[in-house]
C-alpha cells in the first residue's frame, strides 16, 4: 500500500512524505508482517517492521514492533501487557514502554484504503499528543 504520512513537528506543523506500507502473512500464514518504508521528516530513509500473532489459546495478541533505523524493540501487547480493540472497521493498539504510552488507530475506510493515526502520552494517560502522526494508505494494484 502506498500513502501519504504526515509527522507533527514540535513547531505543531506537520512534515508530510510518501509512504509504502508491505503487508505479508508469515509463518504459514499464522502470522501477519509489516513494513513500513519511507523517508523520515528529516529525510534519512526509515524501515519498521511490525509482527502480529493471534494467540488462540490465551486468545490474545502478540504484536511486536521493530524499529529498524534507530535499533530498538517495543514489545506493544501480548498475554500481560497491552491491547488490541476492535469496533466495526477501527482498531486501537494500546502499548506502553517506560515513559510512554502509545495508542495505534487504524481506521479502515474500506478494502483498499485505511488511515493510520499514533497519539502518544509521557503522563501515564492522563493527557494525549493526538495525531503525532497520521498516514493514509491506498492498495496498490500492481
Amino acid at each position: 500500500m502506498g500513502g501519504w504520512g504526515k509527522t507533527r513537528l514540535e513547531n505543531g506543523t506537520f512534515a508530510e512524505y510518501p509512504v509504502t506500507w508491505i503487508g505479508r502473512y508469515i509463518l504459514a500464514g499464522t502470522a501477519i508482517a509489516d513494513e513500513l518504508h519511507g523517508p523520515a521528516p528529516d529525510g534519512s530513509p526509515f524501515l519498521g517492521i511490525s509482527l502480529r500473532q493471534y494467540d488462540a489459546q490465551k486468545k490474545t495478541w502478540i504484536i511486536e514492533y521493530l524499529n529498524v533505523s534507530h535499533s530498538f524493540l517495543r514489545r506493544q501487547v501480548n498475554s500481560g501487557s497491552g491491547s488490541v480493540v476492535v469496533n466495526g472497521r477501527n482498531v486501537v493498539v494500546a502499548s506502553e514502554s517506560p515513559g510512554i504510552k502509545v495508542r495505534e488507530h487504524y481506521n479502515i475506510e474500506d478494502n483498499n484504503n485505511f488511515v493510520y493515526r499514533l497519539d502518544l502520552s509521557d503522563d501515564g494517560g492522563t493527557n494525549w499528543k493526538e495525531t503525532q502522526m497520521e498516514m493514509t494508505l491506498r492498495r496498490s494494484h500492481e
